[in-house]
């Protein structure tokens, strides 16, 4: 390390926390290339290999061939101790002096490999079709054309792979090359590394992500060719819009950090009518009655379903109506109480969604009863059944109408607050993240599980429950890492936490589980198998997560508000 500046004197260390400290460090190079490329451009990664001895040698080598080529973006980093080294550029395939450019240093660089230090072409990766003509080069005419017999012999018709391993084009790693044209300045910087595909609700069952944004590209590249749209444009309205949950948890995994939901929210407002912007600038401004209308739409359903049946009028819905649909909900009284003031600011999910089972308290009554045990004097915003933070109108794609509603409740909580001097709580995670952004530093508004995590568990006497009881974290809670305190505050209430595998977003995402059920369905299609028969209940921090919870595994789901009023009761209150 001689004549070497580091910015940190070299050490090695065994501490966790320094260690993966340096993982990150070293996860992070390849994304900062990514993030940094000029649009239009692709990312690539190669790994070739050397013998030990020659590594320090052959990685002068590549970085002067780097310059060289002019790729002065270029990093290289890798796995010292195999000899093995990763090395990423970024390339431009829709200008062919470009292209030119990228065919010499590959000539160069494998000839260097080969030739100069009998290195590999290809150290842990396969080989791909960057690599497939010059296999021969490295391995030579009699063990190619032995490759070739052996391929030959299991795959006679050439249809595994063809042209991915073995090529006889010496041009096949220029031609046939993938455009990366501009689309949206949101997904623009995407590598379409598939990092977000596990995490995506919609994933296998229209589009990932990844497709979302490749789709896009192709759509402008089309409209740049004046091509038309074609079939892919009319299916990406129910494929790429009406199916994408918009939960944002892809950009938790993104090397780059996209929200594919950004794009999605774009595309759907660009897609809004005059009459249905109308309707939606109309309900916004007139949120009470809508309030209103909704209840009276859940009492007529239940009152038919009591008729016919909850799979008749599921039927007739187009799987709208569910099994275990909350009763009508109702506005939320104030009442007055002693104790430290605190605003509650009951969502309009919980006010409008009552609870699933007969006889119980709707998630406005129970927080407030939590909040006066705990010696809080809860302190409701006026006129509290008009508002709404606007979330159903932001994923609408209506940003500035949906901002226009989050003003008019920032308004109503700064003065119940007394500007910021009492805490706030909100009952919906999502919309507590919404508004969370919104105020930013204006007031400490909390999510009720953090609230009851910070303030209320140290105040009441719980009795944990033997459960089983399923926690479901939901995408607002995993984006903002409040999940170590939603998981803490659930053991404090039982001794038996079931946490399904495989279950990320629940895909109902507001008003989508609704409108297309299917994707709520398929999100959960993993649930069934870590749920045991004897489940107690199961707790979430969203109502409409919890409808689609209840409906797709028939127990019932509810803010974990419940769970904690019941384990603190006291002995004569049970």
């Amino acid at each position: 390390m001689d004549g070497v500046a580091t910015v940190e004197p070299m050490v090695f260390s065994t501490d966790p926390a320094t260690c993966e400290m340096y993982w990150k460090v070293r996860k992070g190079t390849f994304p900062a290339v990514g993030a940094m490329r000029r649009t239009g451009t692709t990312v690539l990664i190669e790994d070739v290999a050397f013998h030990i001895e020659n590594l320090a040698d052959a990685t002068l080598d590549l970085q002067a061939l780097l310059r060289q080529h002019g790729y002065d973006e270029a990093i290289i980093f890798g796995h010292a101790l195999e000899g093995n080294l990763h090395f990423v550029i970024t390339q431009d395939f829709g200008d062919q002096s470009e292209v030119d450019r990228y065919a010499r240093f590959m000539d160069d660089l494998c000839h260097m490999v080969v030739d100069k230090y009998d290195g590999s072409l290809k150290a842990e990766h396969g080989t791909g079709r960057n690599m497939a003509p010059f296999v021969e080069l490295e391995w030579g005419r009699d063990a190619a054309d032995l490759m070739r017999r052996i391929k030959a012999l299991f795959d006679p018709e050439n249809r595994l792979n063809p042209g991915v391993i073995l090529n006889d084009n010496p041009h096949a790693h220029l031609e046939n090359l993938k455009p990366m044209p501009a689309a949206e300045d949101i997904v623009d910087r995407c590598i379409e590394c598939g990092f977000c595909e596990p995490l995506c609700p919609s994933h296998r069952l229209t589009l990932s992500p990844r497709q979302r944004i490749t789709s896009i590209r192709e759509l402008a590249r089309r409209e740049a060719a004046g091509e038309a749209a074609g079939s892919v444009g009319a299916d990406y309205a129910y494929m790429g819009l009406d199916t994408c949950a918009g939960c944002g948890l892809c950009s938790t995994a993104c090397p780059v950090g996209i929200d594919t939901g950004d794009l999605t929210r774009r595309l759907r407002g660009r897609q809004i009518g005059d009459t249905s912007r109308a309707v939606n600038v109309w309900t916004g401004e007139h949120f009470g009655t809508l309030a209103n209308a909704s209840r009276l739409g859940l009492k007529v359903g239940h009152a038919v379903s009591g008729v016919l049946g909850d799979n008749f009028l599921s039927r007739i819905s187009g799987g709208a109506w569910k099994k275990n649909m909350p009763y009508a909900g109702k506005a939320p009284v104030a009442r007055t109480t002693k104790g430290d003031p605190v605003v509650y600011f009951p969502t309009c999910g919980g006010r409008i969604f009552g609870p699933s089972t007969t006889g119980e308290k709707q998630l406005g009554d129970v927080i407030p009863d939590l909040l006066t045990r705990a010696g809080y004097a809860p302190i409701l915003p006026d006129d509290v059944d008009s508002l709404c933070c606007g979330q159903m109108l932001s994923s609408k794609g209506m940003a500035e109408e949906a901002d226009s509603m989050s003003n008019t409740l920032e308004a109503a909580l700064m003065k119940a607050s007394q500007n910021g001097k009492y805490p706030v709580i909100m009952d919906a995670s999502t919309c507590s993240a919404r508004m969370q952004k919104h105020l930013a530093d204006k007031l400490k508004l909390y999510d009720f599980h953090e609230f009851a995590h910070d303030a209320l568990l140290p105040r009441l006497m719980i009795t944990r429950q033997a459960g089983p009881v399923a926690l479901h974290i939901n995408c607002s809670v995993r984006k903002n890492g409040a999940d170590a305190k939603l998981r803490a505050l659930l053991k404090a209430c039982t001794e038996n936490v079931i946490e399904p595998a495989g279950v990320t977003c629940c895909g109902f995402a507001g008003d989508r589980g609704f409108v297309v059920p299917e994707l709520n369905q398929h999100a959960l299609r993993h649930i069934h198998k870590d749920l045991p028969s004897n489940c107690a209940c199961g707790v979430s921090t969203n109502r409409t997560c919890e409808i689609g919870l209840t409906a797709e595994t028939g127990i019932n789901y509810q803010s974990i508000a419940y769970l904690l009023e019941k384990c603190s009761r006291q002995p004569e209150a049970c």
